[in-house]
């Protein structure tokens, strides 16, 4: 696992997914982002370690996103702070569904290794601030 921490943006998926965002028209960003969630939410068997921490990271930025368009920004990563985009009811949802799917430990690569590491209380404490905003 390429991570130097346990958030959702302290690892080298993110980093990837972050730069395809940047990189990316904004009226395709929604697109991407269902496209990453539903590699988790979709998925019929194991999940991928890699995949899902693209899918937490978008998860992350429709949080960030989410904070911002109800003013309780969030403080995060300075990352996330060039990728605007208006979060609708349906992203919201796939990202809630997306990190709560992540923390479930069957058929999970990416909880495997975080338990492996027995860090998997930190994976998942990283991810309760994004969890409330989008449960809100």
């Amino acid at each position: 696992m390429g991570a130097w921490g346990a958030g959702p943006l302290d690892n080298d998926a993110a980093g990837d997914l972050l730069l395809e965002l940047e990189q990316a028209r904004v009226e395709d960003l929604p697109d991407l982002l269902r496209s990453k969630f539903e590699c988790v939410i979709g998925v019929q068997g194991e999940l991928d370690s890699w995949e899902t921490e693209q899918a937490l990271a978008g998860a992350a930025l429709v949080a960030y996103c989410l904070a911002a368009q109800i003013g309780h920004p969030l403080e995060l990563d300075e990352d996330l702070e060039s990728i605007r985009l208006e979060v609708t009811e349906e992203l919201r949802n796939q990202a809630e569904q997306t990190i709560r799917r992540a923390l479930m430990p069957e058929h999970n690569e990416w909880y495997d290794l975080w338990t492996l590491s027995n860090k998997t209380d930190e994976a998942q404490a990283e991810l309760k601030p994004y969890l409330r905003v989008l449960s809100a």
